[in-house]
Parts: C-alpha cells; structure tokens; sequence
C-alpha cells in the first residue's frame, strides 16, 4: 500500500536569517508532499520571521509560532512538537538541509521495518554547501557511549508522547538524552544511506560547546545528570558506575585501566541487563561495543609495560567478540609499545 501519512516537520529557529531559506526549501520540495512544516521562531531578532512569512504565503503546509521571549531549543522542540498533526515526526535546523527523497525514504522505512525511529548517515558541508565529507554512523548498540542517531531521523508520534517531550532542563544535550529514554521503550533502525546534509560553520551550536567556556561546562554538567538519570532507570543496577564510564568517554576524560578490571563484575551484570533490550539485543554486537571502548582505555595508559597482562585480561573476558582487526592493535600495544 502507497504510504501517504501526514509527517510533521518542526524547524526551530534563533537568528537564522544566513541559511533559512535553503532549509525550508529542502522541506517543501520533497518528493513526499504530504507534510506540515511547523516553524518556531525562538524570538529571533534578525530578518528569520520576515522569510519564514514570505514563504508562509506562499505554501499553506507551513505554521509559524513566534516565542514571546528566547526559550532555547528543547522548549521550542515541545512547542512545536505539540502543534504537530502528522503520524510521523521529524525536526531540522535553520543551517542544514535534506536531500529531495530524505522524507519518503525514512517514512518508509519506519513502515518497512516495523521501527519506532530511523535515522541515516549524512554528508557534512561547509558554509559554502561545499561537501567536506561523508558521515557513516555506527549502529544503535553504540547509542550509550554517543548520539550516534546525529541530525537526520524521523519516529512515530507515540515516541514523543512516551517520552513525555524533550527535557527542557538540558539545553545542548536535549537530543541525546530524548534518544536515551526512547531507546528504553521504541524500536531503533539505521538507514546506511546519506540523506542529510549537516554545515559545519563557525556559530553552530555544536561549535559553542567546543569554544564558548560557559556553554561546554553546562554541557558537561547535563551531561554527567542526564547518564546518571538513564542508568539508574535503565538497568537499576551499578547505574554510578556506568554513568561514570560514559561520562568520562564522552569528556574524553582518562579511565584507568584497573578501574575497568575492579568494575568488571559490575560492568558484565550491567551488560547482561541490556542485552534484554531490543536495540541491544544482539549480543555480540554489544560485546564489540563494549571490547572497542576497553582497548581505547589501554591504549590511553602510559605506562604500557603492563600493556601484556591488560591484553590477556581483554582476551580473556570478549573472547567471543575479538575480530582480527582488535587481535592486531592488542598485539601491537602488548609487544611494540
């Protein structure tokens, strides 16, 4: 049967008068027509309304909310969310855009594979649209260790409703902590297929993180609230320690190798939880996630004369998952380093 469902596009905005009309034209020119465009505009004081307005005029899929005050994106998500009619739903920024068939394509899929959320692969560009590369994404397993669903995804309506929206108190890391909590409950697929196009500029959000002090230290403050909150709902069990673990890899803060050894009890029951997950339930893919995050731990230690025993250690706890590939650099680092 011909998917024709109503999907929902929300496009939070802040100033962004530079590249909205390549983002709302990405929209409206899909191959899939039957869409609303939600546009919030997150009270922005350059010329954001006036375009949003000219092309409101001209097409009647798009709606336009205009915050009285500046609410940050999660709220302006929720805004818009909860101005939605479509079965599906998906979100995009001002500075990015799709490719003509991005909506049929994950529309689709949701349906072909019976999934709850579908995200792809996407190209990165510059702020000339110039292609500096392609992004491959790992699968979903890899999801607790990063926010490996990125910027191009589209789910069903009850995702949101059972996540009760997006948690307005953290601002910079709202999409990952909604894709945590979903994955309790919905079902994840990958598309390996590129159908978005993320800019790479200078005032991005994601930038700010890296170069403004005050926004990477709230990062890493919701960060480290938001690991702890899904552990402790997720497994229940040696939830402050897991935290701890995916906190410290995605601060890229040193973990010492004897911390992975006296966690290791703790940190297989922690894997035995999960693997009752749908979207974790192929173990093996687990345990490579799992073997691959323990050999970056020893190959970040400097003392490498230790580096044997830590192998044999590897070895003898991921047996199953060990592939050439993670043989060869545990041999480089155990006789070479």
């Amino acid at each position: 049967m011909e998917n024709n469902l109503l999907i929902s596009v929300v496009l939070p905005v802040f100033n962004g008068e530079k590249f909205l009309s390549k983002s709302i034209e990405s929209v409206l020119n899909q191959t899939y027509q039957n869409i609303e465009l939600i546009i919030v505009n997150d009270n922005s004081n350059d010329n954001t309304l006036n375009i949003s307005n000219q092309y409101a005029e001209k097409d009647s899929r798009i709606k336009i909310i205009s915050n009285p005050i500046n609410k940050k994106l999660p709220a302006s998500l929720n805004i818009g969310h909860n101005a939605c009619k479509g079965d599906f739903i998906t979100w995009t920024s001002d500075d990015n855009f799709y490719e003509p068939d991005t909506l049929k394509i994950l529309s689709d899929n949701l349906l072909k594979e019976e999934a709850d959320v579908v995200y792809s692969n996407f190209t990165l560009i510059d702020d000339k649209d110039q292609k500096i590369r392609e992004v491959m994404l790992p699968g979903i397993e890899n999801l607790i260790f990063g926010n490996v669903i990125s910027c191009c995804f589209m789910y069903r309506k009850e995702v949101y409703e059972r996540n009760n929206g997006y948690n307005e108190d953290y601002f910079l890391i709202e999409d990952y902590d909604f894709w945590l909590r979903a994955a309790v409950h919905s079902k994840f697929n990958h598309i390996n297929r590129s159908l978005y196009n993320y800019r790479k500029h200078e005032e991005s959000l994601t930038n700010q993180i890296t170069v403004d002090s005050e926004k990477n230290i709230l990062w890493k403050k919701n960060l480290k609230a938001m690991f702890l909150s899904f552990w402790e709902n997720f497994v229940k069990i040696n939830y402050s320690e897991m935290a701890e673990f995916s906190t410290k890899f995605l601060w890229f803060e040193k973990i010492e190798f004897d911390w992975l050894v006296a966690n290791n009890d703790k940190i297989k029951e922690v894997k035995a939880e999960i693997k009752k997950n749908q979207n974790f339930s192929n173990k093996l893919l687990t345990e490579k996630v799992f073997l691959k995050k323990t050999i970056e731990v020893m190959i970040n230690e400097k003392d490498t004369k230790r580096n044997f025993s830590r192998s044999a250690f590897i070895i003898k706890n991921y047996a199953k998952a060990l592939d050439k590939n993670a043989l060869k650099t545990l041999i480089k680092y155990s006789f070479f380093k």
